[in-house]
This record gives structure tokens, sequence and C-alpha cells, in this order.
């Protein structure tokens, strides 16, 4: 698979970035070759500045067009005129386990203007929490988008989220798509068992009420082109340049790369958490995305995961798979400290036994 093919840099089309990545990965693959020789990486304080600004601006991007496509598919499932949330969870900073979740509807020109990550922050930054007689503030854990319905939908759908996995750190998943590492995990034996955390990071929900309208949800997905796109309700989304009534029609609106079953599939191929849905990878506007549809009830049992001791469980086997594999593959584990340094602003050059990174 090549990595810029990947669904992260499918976002990424900037020479910047692509000259960048494309030289990192072709450092990785000399190093490859000749296991004991020692390579050198150069970078100029002008290429991290250009590098990093253009990572911020890609990022933003598509996340643009992962909202562009939530609006779309918002638009055709949802009967009624829709409103946005943004929702962010988090454990509150006590010795018990006490999940909160803060809703605050926002505009669309807020949504598009900053990053969600940053707009999780921002409402997190209106709040403080008493402990031992001192305001602390709170942590987010995740945070999303919800397209509510205004009115009740008769169609069964109940709200469609966007989420940016955003709490992931950006330096591990670049490091993750150089190394391929969803790949390396399912065929390395003693690392098989954490391929389920290597996820894709921007995501699409369709909320339905119950599992037989998941199924004709889907269905409509599959068979979904532009013609019955409302293009006034879509307004002033039609600036970005990429909406457009004539470009597409006829055409499916997305193209569904594939699709796992996780809702009336066999009891031995469920998940054992109880999660249900019908997860697809769809491709539009040459970009990857997860869309998935889930029955309501199971949309809550995730809610209560995403906000619970299970979530920050899951992210800590998370990070020692990554370790695990920077044990293994020392190089991983030097790009991880690459791209945090790169990411977190500090140019300093460093090295470790078969890698040297020069700042010039």
């Amino acid at each position: 698979m090549s990595i810029l093919h990947s669904p992260l840099l499918m976002v990424m089309h900037d020479p910047v970035l692509h000259q960048f990545i494309s030289y990192l990965a072709e450092k990785k693959a000399e190093q490859e070759a000749n296991p004991d020789s020692h390579i050198k990486i150069e970078l100029s304080r002008d290429l991290m500045a250009q590098v990093r600004e253009s990572f911020r601006q890609n990022i933003l991007d598509g996340e643009r067009n992962l909202h562009l496509l939530s609006h779309l598919l918002s638009t055709l499932l949802l009967e009624d005129d829709f409103e946005l949330h943004s929702n962010v969870i988090g454990l509150l900073p006590s010795d018990e386990d006490r999940p909160f979740l803060i809703r605050e509807r926002i505009t669309q020109d807020m949504l598009f203007s900053v990053t969600d990550i940053d707009l999780g922050k921002h409402m997190l930054d209106n709040f403080r929490y008493r402990k031992n007689f001192e305001w602390v503030p709170l942590e987010l854990s995740a945070n999303f988008i919800e397209y509510l319905p205004r009115g009740r939908a008769t169609d069964g759908v109940n709200r469609l989220t966007s989420r940016v996995k955003a709490e992931e750190e950006l330096w591990n998943k670049v490091t993750d798509e150089i190394f391929v590492i969803d790949e390396l995990v399912s065929r390395d034996k003693q690392l098989r068992h954490y391929s389920k955390y290597v996820k894709d990071i921007f995501g699409i929900k369709i909320v339905c009420d119950d599992e037989a309208t998941c199924l004709a949800v889907h269905d409509r997905l599959e068979a979904m082109t532009a013609i019955g796109i409302d293009w006034e309700r879509l307004g002033a989304l039609q600036d970005f340049g990429i909406l457009s009534n004539g470009s597409i029609k006829g055409d499916r609106l997305v193209e569904i790369v594939e699709t796992k079953n996780y809702l009336t599939c066999l009891p031995t191929e469920m998940k054992k958490t109880g999660w249900k849905a019908i997860k697809s990878v769809v491709q539009w506007h040459e970009r990857l995305f997860e869309v998935q549809v889930q029955p309501l009830n199971n949309y809550y049992l995730e809610l209560d995961h995403m906000s619970g001791p299970s979530h920050s469980s899951f992210k800590l086997k998370r990070d020692q798979m990554r370790d695990q594999v920077a044990e293994r593959i020392p190089l991983y584990g030097f790009y991880r400290d690459l791209l945090k340094m790169l990411f977190m602003g500090t140019d300093v050059s460093f090295e470790c036994a078969n890698a040297t990174v020069v700042i010039t």
C-alpha cells in the first residue's frame, strides 16, 4: 500500500507534505535495506516551519471535507432542518470515575473556522472543577459534532455525528502511516491482538432508531446520488467550491470501498464488546472516510464507553502497542520522536543507535 493513499494522508495534497513524507519513507527504506547502516535526516528550520503550517492547514481541510460530507448526508437523511451541537467528553478530576458530557449548540461558521480539537478545548476552557478547595481545569477525552433534526424524523434516522479522532497525537498517526502499522500489527503474531486499536481518523456516524432502519439506510447510502440534494438548504456551503449542482449530478454520491457488517453477522463474528454497526470506508472527492450506521441503543452504550475508564484503558493499550513496535523496530520509535519534535515545535538535533536528525 502506498503511504500517500492512506486514510490520513489522502487529505493532504500539498507538495511540501508529500515531499517531506516521501523523504522520511525513503530514509526508512534505506535503513531497512541496510539494517546496520546509520541514516542521517537533515531538516532546515525553514522546511520544518513550512511542514508544520502545511499539516495544520491540511488537517483543517480534511475536517472541512468531513463536515461538508456530513452536511450533505444530513440534508439527504434528516427530513427536517437540523442544528449543530459540539460535544465534549471526559472524566472529572477526582479519585472516582465520574464521567461528564458537555453539549453546546454551535453555528456553521464556528464549525468551519477552527479545528475540532480546538473547538472542544475552547468549550472546556469555560469550565472548572472544584477539587481539594482549588478550581482545576477539565481534561478532554473525546469530542464530536452532532447533526440533530429540529423535528422528529419519521424515517427512523435519529441523528448524524462527525468525529475527528484527534485525542490521538498527530505524530503517532503519521508515524503509523509511514510504517503501515495496521499491516505490520496484523501479520505479527505477537502484536496481532492489538490490531483493533489501529483506527482511521475521520469518521461519520448515522444513528438510526433500530437495526431494520440501519439496514435500509445503508442500502440508501450505497445507491445515493447527488440528485436528491437540496442545494438551497446547503446555502453558504457551496462557497467552498466543492459542492456543485452539476459536477457530480447523476453519479454516486460516495464510492463504498469496503463494508464490514457487525450488525447482522454471525454470532461468532460479532464484537465481544457488544458494539454493533455497519461500518464502511467510503471515498468522496479523493478522500477516505469511515461511515458507520448504528442503532440508537448501541450509540448510547458507546457514549458511556467514551466517557468511562474503558476509553482510558483503550488508549493505554494502544500506546502499549506502539511501545512494543518501537522495541521491535527502533526506527519506528525514532520517527515518533522526530515527528513529535516537529509538531511540538522544539527544533533540536538528536540521534539514536542507527539514525541522526540534524537541524540546519
